[in-house]
């Protein structure tokens, strides 16, 4: 009798221990894959920064009595990737950056202008959006990244940060553009927030007046009037879950 008793405790023992082990595994499994990814981030935010500087010091020449006032020099845009279309600067933002368009609408949510791939991925304009911003409403895109690049710092428009005047520049290789934010708030993901042209000035106009009405922060907007060009910009809230949605015009009478 004492030895099966011993027996028992022997096999409980076993199985303890082999369930301790598989834990031990798992958690070691867990520790590696974790470890990979963050030091495959750390690597990948490290080589997007080197790109970003080498490209903006090679491209962007700045006035120095005028930060606002910047030269894009397109045609070596143009040789890196073809595919840009514009540059986007905020002040006080880390936003400053090419704006591209590609073969489809997720071509370069994993790609820098080079091409390669990329966690922080690029800016872009939807695959079917006039390039030349003369739609009624262009929508840009770029991921929330938590060292704050790529569109990030929407963020700091949303929760005030930046106050109720802010400008949003868009340089092409014909036209320096000013747009003024009239909007700033968080929507679902699954609306349909892309339109880009209007099927008459009465959709356009309920269209800017429900944004305004939406907004989180109050933007002066007395200027808003259906001959305004929207552009629309959209990134991750810090939850992924939605979108920060940040409208701004371009007017004659602003």
């Amino acid at each position: 009798m004492e030895g099966k008793k011993t027996n028992k405790k022997g096999k409980h023992a076993k199985k303890d221990n082999k369930l301790i082990n598989i834990i031990l595994f798992v958690l070691i499994c867990i520790f590696l894959y974790s470890g990979f990814n963050v030091t495959m981030w750390l690597i990948s935010d490290r080589k997007t920064k080197e790109l970003e500087t080498g490209l903006y010091v090679n491209v962007v020449t700045e006035d120095e009595s005028n930060s606002e006032d910047i030269k894009i020099d397109f045609s070596k845009l143009k040789e890196i990737n073809p595919d840009v279309i514009g540059w986007i600067k905020i002040e006080n933002t880390y936003i400053n950056y090419p704006i591209l368009q590609g073969k489809s609408d997720d071509y370069y949510l994993k790609k820098d202008i080079y091409q390669n791939y990329s966690l922080s991925g690029s800016i872009f304009v939807d695959s079917k959006t006039n390039s030349n911003f003369n739609d009624d409403n262009t929508v840009i895109y770029g991921h929330n990244m938590k060292n704050q690049r790529m569109f990030a710092d929407l963020h700091k428009i949303n929760n005030g940060e930046l106050g109720n005047e802010v400008k949003v520049n868009i340089y092409t290789e014909n036209a320096e553009m000013t747009y003024k934010v009239f909007s700033v708030h968080v929507e679902e993901p699954s609306l349909d927030l892309i339109i880009k042209n209007f099927s008459n000035v009465n959709e356009k106009m309920d269209y800017i007046n429900n944004a305004f009405q939406k907004s989180n922060v109050n933007f002066n907007a007395d200027y808003l009037n259906t001959e305004c060009k929207i552009i629309t910009l959209m990134t991750c809230d810090n939850n992924n879950k939605r979108r920060v949605v940040v409208n701004a015009v371009k007017c004659d009478n602003i």
